[in-house]
């Protein structure tokens, strides 16, 4: 006998799927088909049983659920009726508009005539009163009784200071009055008074022949301007821009040569005035 040891016993062969072993000669099932996860090829392994823990339940994916939207709030339907269905309106209604038109208008000129003058006296400031012509310095007595003396006399003494406060007024007017306002109103009365005033003092002077005819043309056209000037007055009372514009149009007619036939006065008293003294 050979003294070397057997070599060790090989486990039997088994099939691909493991349900068969070969046991030398056939093959052999490895266990029945309703036991073949549970029995072994060796009996003794047969009495092993172990308990298969069950497989831990995966937990459920957490679902967010998102945020209700809030649901919207629908009003009631609109009743409007649409325009082309609806009727037309009668025409009372159009009548009861035009009488509350008309009792408005009515009421507002009730109010305005009513309070329009105390309303106006408290803005517009009140014309001034007439102003009464400054006298003419009185001559010196005349050194030399002669026509010459008395013309020249007339015109330094009282013509000349007499237009030198009529011709400021008389610009004044001029300037201001092209519209019915409280400053035309003004300056139109302070004119009128200072060309009374020149009126009066011709009407009262001695006036020597050889100068009449020069004195009486500037007589008639401040008699012009006196009757211009009075309308542009009356304007304001009458409350008339149309009268307003035809009294300073018949003003500048009446005024354009006023000038020229004062200056001519005195050159009608050096060409034409005696300088031969008369009387005692």
């Amino acid at each position: 006998m050979s003294s070397e040891p057997s070599p060790p016993a090989q486990p039997p062969m088994m099939s691909p799927d493991g349900k068969y072993f070969w046991d030398g000669q056939k093959w052999v099932a490895v266990a029945s088909a309703s036991d073949a996860g549970h029995r072994s090829v060796f009996p003794s392994w047969n009495e092993i049983h172990v308990t298969v823990a069950d497989q831990p339940v995966a937990p459920l994916p957490v679902v967010v659920q998102a945020r209700p939207a809030p649901a919207i709030q629908y009003g009631p339907p609109s009743t409007d009726v649409p325009l082309w269905e609806r009727a037309p309106k009668s025409k009372m209604s159009y009548g009861m508009y035009v009488a509350g038109g008309l009792l408005a208008v009515l009421v507002l000129f009730g109010l305005i005539s009513a309070w329009g003058p105390l309303i106006a006296s408290y803005f517009v400031a009140a014309p001034e009163p007439p102003r009464a012509a400054t006298p003419s310095p009185t001559p010196p007595p005349l050194s030399v009784r002669s026509d010459y003396a008395r013309a020249d006399g007339f015109f330094t003494y009282q013509v000349t200071p007499a237009m030198s406060k009529v011709w400021p007024a008389l610009q004044l007017f001029n300037e201001t009055c092209v519209n019915i306002t409280s400053s035309c109103q003004n300056a139109a009365v302070a004119a009128l008074a200072q060309v009374k005033g020149v009126e009066s003092m011709i009407d009262h002077a001695q006036i020597p022949s050889c100068i009449a005819t020069q004195v009486a043309r500037v007589r008639g056209e401040l008699t012009g301007m006196d009757a211009a000037i009075t309308l542009a007055v009356k304007a304001f009372a009458d409350n008339k821009k149309t009268e307003l514009s035809t009294a300073v149009s018949r003003y500048k007619t009446a005024s354009k040569t006023l000038g020229a036939d004062i200056a001519a006065i005195s050159k009608a008293a050096t060409a034409r005035c005696d300088t031969q003294a008369t009387g005692p």
